[in-house]
């Protein structure tokens, strides 16, 4: 697998947490942060492998996802995944993705800072503004980049996940929307998602008690822009908090699950 390609999926990992991190707050009355963790690992796959192609034959790691609610004024977070990857040849590579997001509570605007790291080593910085007025707005500053303008059916992350954690356990079968958050600067997702009947209840996870143990499992496709063909698939085990306990993500030629280890929620005073 090229570098390139690794560094794109684990951008699209780090996007589709943050839509959950997001929506803890949406669904639940109380205003509350938290701190999570979660272990990665490769997950099993059935891809037929091509002599003499690189593929990933071991994966591991861990995220960290602190979360805040900024009083009302805006969804704030900042996350750290370290993933360690060992090619069908031997040779190692420590992966490292710092992720910044404040998305305001009006879905109006939203500032984002992707930092990627191979190594120890710099790869991408990308910093972003998006702003809604009649259309959607993208700036980058301190760049050349010139300025995009997608439509304004294209939401933010909060939007996204509001809708989702309404309809988790409605009558609906599909939601399909087009979301922009930042991971690919130049382009938005156009995400379906498919929900199904199993009910999954987690007995190796100590929750704290505030914490719904009764997560939903859920199916989604990624495609860019308006692709045809998706560029991954997800599954998910959500509650009506917006909590994940689990992700699987199907990637073309490998399979990564995360599994929440810890989560402690944070009080925030906001008078």
């Amino acid at each position: 697998m090229s570098v390139t390609k690794k560094h794109n999926f684990l951008k699209f990992l780090v996007l589709t947490l943050w839509f959950w991190a997001l929506s803890f707050v949406e669904s639940n009355s109380r205003l509350l942060s938290y701190q999570s963790e979660y272990e990665i690992s490769l997950g099993n796959s059935e891809i037929v492998r091509v002599p003499g192609k690189t593929y990933v034959d071991k994966a591991s790691g861990q995220l960290f996802i602190d979360w805040i609610n900024n009083c009302e004024n805006s969804w704030v977070s900042n996350q750290r995944m370290m993933t360690r990857f060992v090619n069908s040849y031997g040779v190692g590579t420590v992966n490292e993705i710092n992720y910044s997001i404040n998305e305001k509570s009006d879905g109006k605007n939203m500032d984002f800072v992707l930092e990627i790291k191979e190594n120890a080593e710099l790869v991408e910085r990308t910093i972003g503004q998006a702003i809604r007025e009649n259309s959607l707005i993208v700036k980058f500053p301190q760049t050349d980049k010139n300025d995009l303008d997608f439509s304004n059916e294209v939401v933010f992350p909060h939007t996204f996940l509001d809708e989702i954690t309404k309809k988790l356990f409605g009558k609906e079968k599909m939601l399909v929307k087009k979301v922009y958050e930042g991971t690919i600067p130049e382009s938005f997702f156009n995400i379906s998602v498919f929900f199904t009947d199993k009910i999954v209840k987690e007995s190796n996870i100590d929750l704290p008690k505030d914490v719904i143990n009764k997560f939903k499992k859920i199916r989604m496709s990624y495609y860019k822009d308006n692709g045809s063909t998706p560029i991954f698939e997800q599954t998910v085990h959500l509650n009506t908090q917006g909590i994940a306990s689990y992700f699987r993500y199907d990637y073309p030629e490998y399979s990564l699950v995360l599994k929440l280890k810890k989560i402690s929620l944070v009080s925030l005073n906001c008078n």
